[in-house]
């Protein structure tokens, strides 16, 4: 069993490696991260730049935005979720997007992020999201496709997709109370207009007060987890 490689280390040992085309995102997020003590943080305006550094000089965990060019965020997540760039590939991985729809953290999970955080974000979010991660134990295991994704994440991505249309089905067959009978079509009566089924709300993966994105198969936090993130709080940490 292969766990990430940041498992298990403190925040205060973490060499943080940030890419986002965006200079002011990367200020803030260097500046956040350096409140919380973090040993060391690198910042790049390009994937393939952080890549090509990575290659030599391999960071413990990486923060990286979704919708950067010519190489997006996913792609770098795939690029770097492959065996022969070991060990790159057992690097824990956070996305940070303003782009939170139920697509792209669907497909952002299945490639093999730990974690997801919708802008704008605020350190408070930022610092739980490292916490959960640092504690995270699910394993990294080889899929089909030659790629290391996180045990059980498709399986409980397939599970509540299923519950969802099961959901949907269960409302547009409920429609039917709403509609009138033919004896009151041809008397002209009228019927309340049918309520279409409502669609799954954001929130179901993000948190819309925090903008944590709810990661599948996450064990439930500890009280002393909980008890550790608030003895630890600090500048940054609101």
């Amino acid at each position: 069993m292969t766990r990430h490689y940041a498992y298990g280390l403190d925040i205060t040992d973490l060499d943080v490696v940030v890419v986002d085309d965006s200079k002011p995102m990367q200020t803030i997020l260097r500046s956040i991260l350096l409140s919380f003590r973090v040993r060391r943080v690198r910042t790049f305006d390009s994937a393939q730049a952080a890549l090509d550094v990575m290659r030599i000089d391999p960071p413990n965990l990486v923060i990286t935005d979704w919708r950067m060019k010519p190489m997006s965020g996913l792609g770098l997540l795939r690029l770097m979720r492959q065996r022969r760039l070991a060990p790159l590939c057992f690097l824990p991985i956070i996305f940070v997007t303003a782009h939170g729809t139920r697509t792209l953290i669907d497909r952002v999970l299945r490639a093999g992020a730990q974690n997801i955080l919708v802008k704008p974000l605020s350190p408070a979010s930022l610092y739980e999201r490292l916490i959960w991660t640092l504690h995270d134990p699910r394993p990294l295991v080889f899929a089909e496709d030659g790629r290391y994704v996180i045990d059980g994440v498709a399986a409980s991505l397939d599970a509540k997709a299923r519950k969802w249309r099961q959901m949907g089905a269960s409302k547009v067959v409920d429609l039917g109370k709403d509609r009138p009978s033919a004896a009151g079509a041809r008397d002209g009566a009228l019927s309340r207009a049918p309520r279409l089924p409502a669609p799954e709300p954001l929130a179901a993966l993000v948190d819309a007060r925090s903008g944590v994105a709810l990661d599948v198969a996450r064990p439930a936090p500890s009280k002393a987890l909980g008890d550790q993130a608030t003895a630890q709080s600090g500048p940054g940490r609101a």
